[in-house]
């Protein structure tokens, strides 16, 4: 009989679960409702890419643009090919799921780890993302199509000897990552240091080269199709509040415990070569960046991706470490492989009772009442406020408003504090849909003082507009639907 193998078999455990966790995301993807608040808002942007239109002009002064370019037309150039531009963006970020996370793999075999030891990385990535940052998954957003490029040029960079055409290729993917997102730096600069530091003439130049040429390319294409919009946009300020970085950074950290104090054990107590250098440098740039951002307005879980990934390959290096010890229990490995994923583990009930009910209904259910949504503001006409922007472009209505954008540019003083509020106290929206609540309800008790809001759509002179200027007409899946009152 062969020898029962206790890692191998956790492994294969671990493996099959992260593979039902992705499965929830995978299945979503053809849902006709909005799962995440950015959906509509890419769509728009990338429905005008394909127009010909900037998208950093937008329709007017309240709708705005901070990030690079490249999703919009790679998004809207496969949506114009397959006909539906939201369920394009969202199979690419499931594609570049897959790819992050069999990336993680890659690396570990290049830090020698062995095929059970990479599956593990790779079903450690994918359960971390699929169990804590779901809205992020098989979403029609730019992050994880960011990700995937950057990690798939690390991937490239490790797993093979440095010719210049290989740093070349490093480079590009590198280019297209921050062309599509540009908060992915952490990747780039621990690879730019080490090919200084580390790779000889010709493909260190290839490297240096081919990403200085891109960089200038890029931006003088950029210069040339948006001009000065698309620099003023993309530094726009934001708001940045200590206390909602604390509370993000705990909240992110705390899911991760058990994974990131194994990863940090193993990368600090176990020097492991070339790889496992980078990969320590990665953690900590990913740790730094996600820390130091998280008080950033729009900021959310996704500024500790590049933490994640990781921490999921230290977790397959650590577990190839521990299996070339004769001195260490056959055990151990796989003790360390379900300490890594004790989080995950525990989530796995909750996720398998929301799949459950979702497929047994729910998801039927939530796709009419977002139907019904959709009609009604069809039916009635005149422009739209929507906290769900995908409702307004499902139901053919202009990119007005951008909610979530005019408040930060309000706060920063870009924006008049009176343009919104004055259009809806001149009646300009024909209906208003909120989902959110106050930032500072009225009836709050004196002196106590509520958690922060992670997002904060509409602010409170908005919201008391509102119910000057204009009555609760519906309630529906998307919230609450207001229409003018008589003047």
């Amino acid at each position: 009989m062969p020898r029962f193998e206790p890692y191998r078999v956790t492994v294969a455990v671990l493996a099959g679960l992260a593979a039902v966790l992705f499965a929830y995301p995978v299945v979503r993807i053809g849902l006709d409702l909005e799962i995440d608040y950015n959906e509509g808002w890419s769509v728009y942007q990338q429905l005008r890419a394909m127009t010909g239109e900037s998208p950093y002009s937008g329709e007017g002064p309240l709708f705005f643009n901070n990030y690079p370019p490249l999703s919009f037309y790679l998004v809207g150039l496969l949506g114009r090919v397959s006909g539906d531009t939201l369920l394009t963006g969202r199979l690419l970020s499931v594609l570049a799921m897959a790819v992050i996370a069999l990336c993680s793999g890659v690396v570990v075999r290049a830090g020698g780890g062995g095929r059970a030891d990479a599956i593990l990385a790779v079903s450690t990535c994918l359960a971390l993302f699929c169990s804590f940052a779901t809205d992020y998954v098989g979403v029609n957003d730019p992050q994880l199509l960011a990700q995937g490029f950057l990690c798939a040029g690390f991937a490239l960079y490790v797993g093979g000897p440095p010719t210049p055409a290989r740093l070349a290729a490093v480079a590009a993917l590198f280019a297209a990552g921050l062309l599509t997102k540009h908060n992915v730096l952490v990747l780039p600069l621990v690879v730019t240091v080490h090919v200084l530091w580390r790779v000889p003439g010709k493909a260190r130049w290839s490297y240096l080269l081919t990403g200085t040429t891109l960089a200038g390319a890029a931006t003088a294409v950029i210069w040339v199709m948006f001009g000065a919009d698309f620099f003023r946009q993309l530094l726009s300020p934001r708001i940045y509040d200590v206390g909602r970085g604390v509370l993000l950074t705990v909240e992110v950290l705390g899911r991760l415990q058990a994974p990131l104090t194994l990863a940090v054990l193993f990368l600090i107590l176990r020097r492991n070569g070339a790889v496992g250098g980078q990969v320590a440098a990665y953690l900590a740039g990913g740790l730094v960046l996600g820390i130091g951002f998280a008080g950033g307005a729009g900021v959310d879980v996704n500024i500790f991706f590049d933490a994640m990934v990781a921490i999921a390959i230290a977790i397959g290096l650590a577990a190839a470490w521990l299996r070339r010890q004769p001195a260490l229990p056959r055990v151990a490995p796989a003790i360390l492989a379900l300490l890594a994923n004790a989080g995950v583990i525990l989530f796995t009930p909750e996720a398998l009772g929301r799949f459950a009910v979702d497929a047994l209904g729910e998801f039927e259910l939530r796709q009419r009442l977002f139907r019904d949504d959709v009609a009604y503001l069809r039916g009635i006409p005149g422009p739209v406020v929507c906290e769900s922007m995908l409702l307004c472009q499902r139901a053919g209505k202009p990119m007005w408003v951008d909610p979530y954008n005019v408040v930060q540019a309000t706060l920063t003083g870009r924006l008049p504090r009176d343009v919104l509020v004055g259009a809806l106290a001149r009646h300009e929206a024909a209906v208003v849909q909120i989902s959110s609540q106050r930032e500072h309800p009225r009836d709050e008790a004196p002196g106590v003082q509520t958690m922060p809001q992670r997002f904060i759509n509409f602010s409170d002179d908005i919201f008391d507009e509102i119910e000057r200027s204009y009555a609760l007409d519906r309630v529906g899946l998307s919230g609450r639907f207001y229409r003018p009152r008589p003047f």
